[in-house]
């Protein structure tokens, strides 16, 4: 009774794969096998996963972007710290939050994260809408 269970559960999970290697793996018990097939289903069910998380990543990302672009504020919270220095020496080379970020003797500067997302904030808001927009996109690029 149990033997014709388990032939059903082996019937159910072979219906992903090709039916050749379907034939095949539902007729042999040996365990090496039937391991086998049970990664490829794993492995199905990976790949279907992961798609249907970038797609949900890229629709989010649409969303969001669409969103920053409509406020006109661009919000550059809970980037790394070495994304922020290569844009603030891209846009705003003369700002001492981010000439002195890793020098230690200027101790007002040295990795305070807080000071350099403030400043850069800052001079985004003041900048043009010209510099925004290339701003916006360079963050977009990442």
């Amino acid at each position: 009774m149990s033997s014709s269970i388990f032939f059903k559960k082996k019937k159910r999970s072979a219906v992903l794969l090709d039916k050749h290697h379907s034939i095949r793996l539902l007729k042999t018990n040996k365990k090496r096998i039937v391991n086998k097939r049970n990664n490829k289903i794993k492995g199905f069910e990976q790949i279907l996963v992961k798609e249907l998380n970038d797609e949900m990543i890229s629709t989010s990302n649409s969303t969001v972007n669409e969103i920053s672009e409509q406020k006109g504020n661009i919000t550059i919270e809970k980037l790394p710290v070495t994304f922020l220095l290569k844009l603030g020496k891209e846009f705003f080379s003369d700002l001492e939050a981010v000439k002195y970020y890793y020098n230690s003797n200027q101790e007002n500067y040295y990795k305070n994260r807080s000071l350099l997302e403030e400043t850069l904030q800052s001079s985004i808001n003041q900048s043009s809408e010209d510099v925004q927009a290339k701003i916006a996109e360079f963050i977009a690029n990442k």
